[in-house]
């Protein structure tokens, strides 16, 4: 890392505007944070943060600093890379993201024709929530990452890749297994295993329940589980109602023990995209990534 530790830590802490989010990505304790961003502060002789009831503020004085530093990180990170690739050889590594759907059901078809056709690039990935996974994209630590939300097309360079569908899964002796939709009403009754609240899944169907003027408590949830084939088994044990992603249930073995079910109203649709930066998209790796990916990945092929 090119950057001084405690300027990462800062830059970390202003952009959670949280001390303790910050001290969790850098496996540090919360002291050891305000202890940095302090002596970062006496070594600038002004104040970064106000501290207020309600959270970390940015000073003014903090707000351009954290607009420089932010520039200093994306060049660090690409100087870091072009010294790699003068070392190992042009081209010699591809830096990939994606989120953990994307990683478990569309990377290892991806990986297999990128390295095909590429077997002297190294490939290095990492798995992370999209948010972060587009923060480290822009501050160039990454070539591409894919991700499932919507993507600021003024910042990113996005290719569209799969359409996917979050969808109930029941075993073939649940209540409901004859229904081919299931109701708000029903799936308030019935008791529901899920991702995680900040899961993609979970925010689909958030923003569904508003519609309905209803929440995640107007829910029976028994499990929140952090991989989609736990969310599965439960479901083929009989525990409840599973809420997965309709590309989790194309490569499973449970396919033939579980049965998809649609929620009543407007599906619950999401797109994978492979996003780039404005800059990394003309590398000719990622370029070739873009090729592969769009040989490989079809919008609709999840709706046959």
């Amino acid at each position: 890392m090119l950057l001084h530790p405690n300027v990462r830590v800062f830059i970390l802490a202003a952009r959670h505007l949280s001390f303790t989010l910050a001290a969790k990505e850098v496996t540090l304790s919360q002291p050891a944070v305000t202890a940095r961003i302090k002596k970062l502060e006496e070594s600038l002789g002004v104040d970064l943060f106000t501290r207020l009831p309600s959270g970390l503020q940015l000073t003014p004085a903090g707000t351009v600093f954290y607009d420089y530093v932010q520039r200093l990180e994306v060049l660090a990170s690409e100087a870091h890379r072009a010294a790699l690739d003068i070392a190992e050889g042009d081209e010699a590594h591809l830096y990939l993201g994606a989120n953990r759907s994307a990683t478990s059901y569309m990377l290892p078809s991806l990986l297999l024709e990128f390295s095909k056709a590429n077997p002297k690039v190294r490939i290095r990935t990492e798995v992370l929530d999209s948010d972060r996974l587009l923060d480290r994209l822009s501050s160039g630590y990454l070539d591409a990452v894919i991700v499932e939300q919507h993507v600021d097309h003024e910042r990113f360079f996005a290719r569209r890749l799969i359409k996917d569908e979050v969808v109930l899964v029941c075993n073939h002796t649940h209540p409901l297994v004859e229904q081919e939709i299931i109701t708000i009403d029903d799936l308030r009754t019935q008791p529901l295993i899920t991702h995680e609240p900040n899961s993609g899944t979970r925010q689909l169907l958030a923003n569904h329940l508003e519609m309905e003027n209803l929440s995640d408590t107007d829910l029976n949830i028994v499990m929140e589980l952090q991989s989609d084939e736990l969310v599965k088994e439960m479901a083929v044990k009989g525990i409840g109602l599973g809420l997965v992603s309709r590309l989790s249930m194309s490569h499973t073995k449970f396919r033939e023990q579980l049965v998809i079910k649609r929620l009543d109203g407007d599906p619950l649709m999401r797109h994978f995209h492979l996003v780039c930066t404005q800059s990394s998209v003309n590398r000719a790796k990622v370029q070739e990534l873009l090729s592969i990916a769009t040989d490989t990945y079809k919008e609709d092929m999840l709706f046959p």
